[in-house]
């Protein structure tokens, strides 16, 4: 997946994890910085309720995940589970792991 689909990707999760959690992402305040094995590099920033998805580097995410592009693909389709990913070794997590949770939350509350 290309940056563009990437971005347009966590867009829709978040719309959707809005229908069911939307309340309590608006207490949300955390950037999450992703690096992938191809190059590339980019965040999710969730603030008040709203995500946003910039190119780059975050000068301070609360955790960075490092993956491949076809696993963090099938995350995004819900193929796979983020915490299945990790404990399998397909996904590094540095930084507040815990915090990832509210990531996984999202996730999650998308699919249904």
């Amino acid at each position: 997946m290309d940056f563009e689909s990437l971005r347009k990707a966590f867009l829709e999760i978040a719309e959707k994890a809005k229908e069911k959690i939307g309340d309590e992402m608006k207490t949300w305040s955390r950037v999450f910085q992703f690096v992938l094995d191809d190059g590339t590099e980019f965040y999710v920033e969730i603030q008040g309720g709203e995500v946003s998805v910039q190119q780059g580097r975050h000068p301070s995410p609360v955790a960075t995940l490092a993956t491949d592009s076809a696993t963090l693909e099938k995350i995004l389709r819900g193929e796979l589970d983020a915490m299945a990913a990790f404990i399998r070794g397909k996904m590094r997590i540095t930084g507040n792991v815990l915090e990832t949770i509210k990531l996984r939350k999202m996730l999650e509350a998308a699919k249904g």
